[in-house]
């Protein structure tokens, strides 16, 4: 009598569990259904309905403020590549009041707002490449899609209005403050990811500083450019790569098969 009691114990204690991951999973399913329903209702109201790409940068822009919000100390030093219209440089100056911060920004005009905006921070109208000189660069005449202006002419892909200008490059590691490291580093240069990094070796590898950039991809005859990219962040810098959502450390497979949905 003990022994079949103890079975039909274990028997319910089993149907229990399984009633139990059922509720879960469904659970589960109507909040995944919830959040998908509430990523498109956000994208109808904007009127982005077949543009998942957009919402996807605009929630990693949001983690990216969360980074640099968990990241940074009052005194953090931040350097911001490709500044444009000083987005971001918002948010260090504001998180890391005491820091020496550096921002590259080699269109004139946008460069000149930016000191205007931000007499504190030391702001220079510079591209920052692998080597000292003068570089074409295609700038974007669209106001509204002036970000994708950079020194990669092929890098702009959509049928927009643009115009060659010469900009000053220089190597990072040429140009820093005596004493000056960051701690924190965004890069958004259209394209030209390396070249940056190829400038400022010297300056990240002392520093080992989080860097958020962006990196994107045209298509398989890209592998090879991202390929480098990777190397040169992981194995000659000696950093480990996540993607915005925090999944990683990436290997170089699962970096190629994020390219295909995501730039940051």
């Amino acid at each position: 009598m003990g022994r079949f009691g103890t079975e039909v114990e274990s028997l319910c204690d089993a149907e229990a569990v399984r009633e139990t991951l059922a509720e879960l999973s469904g659970m589960m399913g109507v909040r995944t259904a919830l959040a998908r329903g509430r990523d498109r209702l956000v994208d109808l109201l904007n009127g982005e309905r077949n543009e998942p790409v957009i919402r996807r940068n605009r929630l990693d822009d949001t983690h990216l403020k969360l980074l640099l919000s968990f990241k940074l100390r009052p005194d953090s030093n931040c350097l911001d590549v490709g500044a444009n219209r000083g987005v971001f440089l918002r948010d260090i100056q504001r998180v890391a009041p005491a820091g020496h911060h550096i921002a590259y920004e080699p269109v004139p005009s946008l460069c000149a707002n930016l000191k205007r905006q931000f007499p504190e921070i030391d702001v220079r109208q510079r591209a920052l490449s692998n080597e000292d000189g003068q570089c074409t660069f295609v700038h974007v005449l669209d106001p509204n899609m002036e970000g994708l202006s950079g020194l990669t002419e092929g890098w702009v892909h959509r049928d927009v209005p643009t115009e060659p200008i010469m900009v000053t490059t220089e190597r990072l590691d040429d140009h820093l403050p005596d004493g000056w490291l960051p701690d924190f580093v965004k890069i958004d240069v259209e394209g030209a990811e390396r070249l940056v990094l190829e400038g400022a070796m010297r300056a990240f590898r002392l520093a080992k500083p989080t860097i958020a950039f962006e990196h994107g991809w045209n298509g398989d005859q890209d592998f090879d450019r991202s390929e480098l990219l990777y190397k040169l962040i992981c194995d000659q810098l000696g950093l480990r790569l996540f993607d915005m959502d925090g999944n990683g450390p990436l290997e170089l497979p699962e970096f190629f098969d994020g390219l295909r949905t995501r730039w940051n």
